[in-house]
């Protein structure tokens, strides 16, 4: 399950309530959806998508031989319409869809962010017709002039597995992540990570708890932000001076 501590820290500092027994730490969010695969993907089965989506959650679902169908999306995020569409497939059990995998926040590839109204309308259709959604999270606490929105998992967390990482606040290499789940699937993820790996390594997570216990992201992480922040402008003003 991973360290107590940790789990602790996690169920404590997400915006909706999150008993720590619902934290599981992977080594890397990307385990996470390697385990999400593996629990919930059958051959054949169909998933949903966002186009374009992560190359990496494809890799992590591909071994498990799915069917993947793309939903619609503009500047808001994937339209709720097309979802309900897509999840309900030929009409037969056999074609609704697993799941939708969505990234919310600065969408790997568009770098795009869900409005409020898009995340409270996709989270209450998905609930309306018992989608499960597979929210990824890595980028969320990199904002840089207002946070994004509530996750979708704060507003229906028994539909939701929830992934995060401390890769993007932290360090890339001490590979680090967790999965929030619902408690009926929890044990599912629990024997696939078993069977993956038995456990995280313990001295990484005991490293990450020692370095955030006493209040360092709060400080931390507006700073990388401010870093993040320069950076974007100088590329952007490099772009507009020598290609527009």
């Amino acid at each position: 399950e991973g360290l107590p501590v940790l789990r602790q820290f996690i169920a404590d500092h997400l915006p909706w309530n999150v008993d720590p027994d619902q934290v599981l730490i992977t080594t890397g969010s990307q385990q996470g959806l390697d385990l999400v695969a593996k629990i919930l993907i059958d051959t054949g089965s169909r998933i949903l998508v966002e186009t374009p989506t992560y190359l990496g959650a494809l890799q992590a679902f591909t071994p498990m031989e799915p069917r993947v169908a793309n939903v619609a999306c503009d500047e808001q995020g994937p339209d709720p319409e097309d979802l309900a569409r897509q999840a309900i497939g030929d009409g037969s059990a056999a074609d609704r869809a697993r799941f939708v995998y969505l990234l919310p926040n600065f969408q790997n590839p568009t770098g795009r962010t869900m409005t409020e109204e898009r995340r409270a309308a996709l989270a209450a259709k998905a609930a309306e017709i018992g989608l499960p959604i597979v929210e990824d999270n890595p980028y969320g606490d990199l904002w840089f002039d207002a946070p994004p929105a509530l996750p979708l998992a704060a507003r229906n967390p028994e539909n939701t597995i929830y992934l995060g990482s401390f890769s993007k606040v932290v360090s890339p290499g001490l590979r680090l992540g967790y999965i929030v789940a619902p408690k009926a699937i929890y044990p599912k993820l629990l024997q696939a990570k078993q069977a993956a790996d038995l456990h995280t390594p313990t001295f990484n997570q005991r490293m990450v708890a020692e370095v955030i216990k006493d209040g360092f992201l709060d400080t931390h992480v507006p700073k990388i932000r401010a870093l993040y922040k320069a950076q974007c402008e100088a590329m952007l003003a490099a772009l507009e001076r020598e290609f527009a």
